[in-house]
C-alpha cells in the first residue's frame, strides 16, 4: 500500500471526545492496512491518558515539544503520506508546517463551541487558515462557520461484541465545564428526585457541583474507559449549551444506551425520536424531565427494542466501515492536489492484476 505514514496530529492534555475519535481513526486506518502514526504536539504531563489504549492497540505515538520547528522537522524527516490535525492549536501549526514541508493537509474541526478570550482567538485562526488544508466538518452547524469548502462527515466509533446494556442509571460523561451543562444535568436530577443519576468525568465545576448535596447523584469522577461503566447505565443525558457530534453519544449507543438531549450539532441527525432516543428543545428541562419519566415508565420488551436500534444505528451509519471510505476519499484528494500519487489499496492492486491477467489470456488466445 504505502511506507509513508499518515501522521495523525492533536494538542491534548486529557481525555475527550476529539481524543476519543483520534484513536477510533487510528485502530481504523490500521486494521485497513494503513499506516498511521499519532503525534502529540505537546507533552503536558508523564503520560497522556491516551497513551496505554495506544499502546494496547499497537498505534505508534510520538511527543513533540510544542515548537514549530520540530514539527517541521519531524514532517521533513517522515515524510507521511499526509497530516491530519484535530483541534484548533493542531490546525493553525499543523498548516503552517504542512506549507513549509509541502504536506498534503487534512484538518477535522470537532468543536462546537467557539470558546472565550484566548481560546475563542485561536478557533477563529483556525477556520482563518481553513483554506490551506482540506476540511472535514462533524456537523452541519460548524460546517456552516468560516471554513473553506467542508466535506461533512460524521464520526464514528466501534461496536463492542457483547449484548447491549439493561442497566438503570441516568448519566452524564464529559467534561466538567459550562458549555457541556453539567449544572442542567444536576437541575435534571433535581426534577426526578426518585431516579439514580451518575456523573461522570472532573473539570472546573467539580467542586460547585459538589457542594449542591443532591441525594440521587454520584459523581463517579474521571475514569480511564466508559467500557465497564455503560452496563450500568440505561440512559445517556446530554445537557451540553454547545455541541459538535459527541463521541460519548455514539459510544452509549454502541453499547445499546439510548441518549435524551438537545438538538445540537449533529445530534439531530443521530437521534430518531422514539426509536434510538429523544431531543427536547434547546433550554428546555421540564421538557426533557418529562421525556425522562417517559423513558422510565417503558415496559422492558420496548427498552430492549431501543436498545437493539441503538446499535443498528451506530452499524449502519456511525462505524469505521461507514465512514472511514469517505475520510479516505477526503485523503486521496489532498494528496492529488499536491501532485502526488495516492497508492492503490490491497483490493485495487488485486483488481488491476486480475484485469492484466483477462487482457493477457485473450491476447494469447487471439
Amino acid at each position: 500500500m504505502t511506507d509513508h505514514p499518515i501522521v495523525i496530529l492533536l494538542d491534548s492534555r486529557q481525555a475527550g471526545g476529539i481524543e476519543t475519535h483520534v484513536y477510533q481513526l487510528g485502530k481504523a486506518l490500521k486494521s485497513s492496512g494503513w499506516p498511521a502514526e499519532i503525534w502529540f504536539y505537546q507533552k503536558y504531563q508523564a503520560e497522556h491518558p491516551l497513551e496505554q489504549a495506544l499502546k494496547d492497540s499497537a498505534i505508534r505515538f510520538r511527543y513533540l515539544s510544542g515548537k514549530l520547528p520540530e514539527l517541521i522537522s519531524a514532517l521533513k524527516s517522515t515524510q507521511p503520506l499526509l497530516l491530519h490535525t484535530h483541534g484548533y492549536k493542531a490546525g493553525i501549526f499543523g498548516r503552517l508546517a504542512a506549507v513549509i514541508t509541502r504536506t498534503p493537509i487534512v484538518s477535522t474541526f470537532h468543536n462546537g463551541d467557539p470558546g472565550e478570550g484566548i481560546v475563542r482567538l485561536y478557533s477563529l485562526l483556525d477556520q482563518l487558515s481553513s483554506p490551506v488544508s482540506k476540511n472535514i466538518a462533524v456537523s452541519d452547524e460548524i460546517a456552516r462557520r468560516w471554513i473553506r469548502a467542508p466535506h461533512r462527515i460524521d464520526n464514528f466509533v466501534d461496536v463492542p461484541e457483547h449484548h447491549p446494556s439493561s442497566g438503570k442509571a441516568i448519566a452524564f460523561v464529559g467534561r466538567l465545564s459550562h458549555e457541556k451543562g453539567p449544572d442542567l444535568f444536576l437541575q435534571l436530577a433535581k426534577h426526578q428526585p426518585l431516579l439514580p443519576f451518575r456523573l461522570y468525568g472532573s473539570g472546573p465545576m467539580e467542586d460547585i457541583l459538589k457542594k449542591q448535596q443532591i441525594n440521587n447523584v454520584m459523581f463517579m469522577g474521571q475514569v480511564k474507559s466508559m467500557e465497564a461503566h455503560w452496563r450500568e447505565i440505561g440512559l445517556l443525558c446530554i445537557t451540553s449549551r454547545f455541541e459538535g457530534l459527541p463521541m460519548v453519544a455514539l459510544e452509549a449507543m454502541a453499547h445499546g444506551v439510548p441518549v435524551l438531549c438537545f438538538p445540537l450539532g449533529g445530534l439531530p441527525d443521530l437521534i430518531v425520536q422514539g426509536f434510538n432516543g429523544w431531543t427536547s428543545p434547546v433550554g428546555d428541562l421540564h421538557g426533557m424531565s418529562n421525556l425522562l419519566q417517559f423513558w422510565f415508565s417503558l415496559p422492558e420488551a420496548v427498552k430492549w427494542q431501543l436498545r437493539e436500534a441503538c446499535v443498528a444505528t451506530v452499524i449502519n451509519k456511525y462505524s469505521s466501515q461507514a465512514i472511514l471510505p469517505k475520510i479516505l476519499d477526503v485523503y486521496q484528494q489532498a494528496v492529488q492536489a499536491k501532485g502526488y500519487d495516492w497508492p492503490c489499496t490491497l483490493n485495487e492492486t488485486l483488481a488491476s492484476g486480475l484485469a492484466n491477467k483477462k487482457q493477457d489470456r485473450s491476447q494469447t488466445v487471439g
